[in-house]
């Protein structure tokens, strides 16, 4: 039975968590200003990293591509001509941790380091949305190199933490071959119940439904990481948030269009107790912001005079607010 709580409680809760979310992303921006003046980086083993011309001890799986030349395998090369990355491939600052995999039904940057994605990018259209049973088969994915830790079931197991999927497994209904790849743990991070089945849900499941009205979306999501960062398992990364980054494209619009009229909706969401009394769109920050907290440089394939507009404008919320409980399931 459910305590009953005052309007003066909701709001003290609320400002308790924005407050310590807002303490977390100024120590995430500090944390690696820090790492970068220095020029440290925690790895786990000096040849645990790629290079373009070692060769790959585990032959690629049919959902993997690699423009048909194994020295590009695992470079931005190999992911750059995806339509998933139509506005541009993701860049880090440091790009030393980063294995870059086509897996046909999206695009990733994987942290060795870290054990999971830097980012997971993906082109939501109506064709993707169908009725497809979700296929629940978590795995490890063979597509990463042998001399990779690969993640698995056990890794998750009483860890306190959902398996939550960056694509979303009802975001890839159109074939059941589809739908399984986004079972892939590198599609995969540790999220607590009440994020994952709470507003990171709710924005998925707005984001079909803008795809259901004709909309064409281009998504990157991933996480943001104290310093130092928790882990589970064998040394899976527990994000400090999670962020979203969502372009609108009208029906008929391609990734040329973009201007500085096009909609743009960018989220940061604390992966912390209490999230889930929260609506999503208490999250809706900018795109520079999340450049900032992470390092990256997001839709670099567009023009930068349009870059400058769309990246620094929050969407507005009025207009999100009446539409956000749109959708169903979305995990």
């Amino acid at each position: 039975m459910r305590a009953v709580t005052t309007s003066r409680d909701r709001r003290a809760s609320r400002s308790s968590l924005l407050g310590t979310f807002s303490l977390v992303v100024l120590l995430l921006l500090v944390a690696r200003f820090a790492l970068l003046q220095c020029g440290a980086r925690q790895t786990r083993a000096p040849a645990s990293l790629p290079s373009a011309q070692e060769p790959d001890a585990n032959p690629p799986r049919e959902s993997q591509t690699d423009g048909g030349t194994p020295a590009l395998r695992g470079t931005e090369a190999s992911v750059s001509s995806s339509v998933h990355v139509a506005l541009g491939v993701p860049r880090a600052g440091d790009p030393s941790d980063e294995y870059f995999l086509d897996e046909r039904s999206f695009v990733l940057s994987y942290s060795p380091e870290k054990r999971l994605a830097n980012w997971v990018a993906w082109q939501l259209a109506r064709k993707h949305l169908g009725q497809v049973r979700r296929k629940d088969d978590f795995r490890a994915d063979l597509g990463l190199p042998a001399r990779f830790y690969r993640v698995k079931e056990s890794d998750y197991l009483h860890s306190g933490y959902d398996r939550g999927h960056l694509c979303p497994s009802a975001d890839r209904q159109d074939s059941a071959e589809d739908n399984s790849r986004t079972f892939l743990f590198t599609n995969i991070e540790p999220q607590l119940h009440e994020l994952n089945a709470g507003p990171w849900e709710q924005l998925e499941s707005y984001a079909r439904s803008r795809v259901q009205g004709g909309a064409l979306l281009y998504i990157v999501a991933g996480g943001l990481f104290s310093a130092p960062y928790p882990t589970i398992g064998n040394g899976v990364a527990v994000p400090a948030a999670n962020f979203k980054i969502i372009v609108v494209l009208e029906p008929g619009q391609g990734p040329s269009e973009v201007d500085e009229n096009t909609e743009l909706l960018a989220v940061l969401m604390p992966n912390q107790r209490g999230v889930g009394d929260h609506e999503w769109t208490e999250y809706v920050t900018t795109v520079d912001a999340i450049e900032q907290a992470s390092g990256y440089d997001f839709l670099n394939a567009v023009p930068e005079r349009v870059q400058r507009v769309i990246e620094a404008r929050p969407a507005a919320l009025a207009d999100l607010r009446s539409e956000r409980h749109r959708g169903g399931r979305s995990r």
